[in-house]
């Protein structure tokens, strides 16, 4: 029996070029770092199937179907513990998915006798589930009595395929800018992180960000003006009365002596 398992798959190598060639029905299929994936077969007839080989880079699993139960043979040493088939159309399942897990499936599924062989590959992205996204602000304050809010949304460990989406502005990027005044009332903003296989969300309420800004009026930089003016014009008479009695003092001196 060992034999026969080892030439049908054997074969099967010998023939993937040859039948990645043929019309062969072909699908993406989304998995999660961690979790499991399923290859559906969508198998119409089960009862007319003889075997199944499963391939990636090279053969990884056999598949006998039987009256009492289905005999899986795995072949490639980092399925060994992972690889199982449900069902009654023999779909093929992989737990603890790992990165490297990603890429081309192929499966032949040969009838009963040969006659027939019906070939179905997928292509395998794994992706992590996202957590929480984190937001954090910075404060620009302006000339005008407003400041510029700067928002950032972030996840953990972020990958490829990852998008960003605010609410209610409709921004779609990582980086949201507000511009705010005093007299705005509060608004909450919710960050959307997503990738093909998870969604998750976080808020933040603005709430009066420029009341703790410095004011910086065009008439109040005129009144600084007035008050340096002003200063000045103290400090010289201030001088002036010094030198005046500096030199009454220096008369007297010279009178009496």
């Amino acid at each position: 029996m060992a034999q026969r398992h080892l030439w049908i798959w054997f074969l099967c190598l010998q023939t993937w070029s040859e039948a990645a060639g043929r019309d062969a029905d072909s699908m993406v299929v989304n998995g999660i770092l961690g979790e499991s994936v399923t290859f559906p077969l969508n198998i119409q007839e089960p009862q007319k199937i003889s075997d199944i080989v499963w391939i990636s880079r090279s053969s990884i699993a056999f598949v006998k179907p039987g009256v009492n139960r289905t005999e899986v043979i795995v072949t490639q040493v980092i399925y060994k513990g992972r690889i199982e088939v449900t069902g009654q159309n023999y779909d093929l399942v992989i737990r603890d998915l790992r990165m490297e897990d990603a890429g081309t499936y192929k499966a032949d599924i040969n009838e009963k006798n040969h006659d027939k062989t019906i070939t179905k590959i997928y292509h395998l992205h794994i992706y992590r589930r996202l957590t929480k996204p984190k937001i954090t602000q910075s404060l620009m304050p302006s000339l005008n009595n407003t400041c510029t809010v700067t928002l950032t949304c972030s996840v953990e460990k972020e990958e490829k395929n990852v998008t960003y989406s605010w609410s209610p502005s409709g921004e779609n990027s990582k980086v949201l800018q507000i511009v705010h005044s005093p007299m705005d009332q509060k608004l909450t903003y919710t960050c959307t992180a997503r990738n093909p296989v998870s969604r998750y969300s976080n808020s933040v309420t603005i709430q009066q960000p420029c009341t703790d800004t410095p004011n910086f009026h065009p008439h109040h930089a005129v009144l600084l003006g007035k008050l340096a003016v002003l200063f000045l014009l103290i400090l010289i008479l201030v001088l002036a009365l010094l030198f005046h009695l500096y030199k009454r003092r220096r008369e007297r001196i010279v009178l009496e002596g």
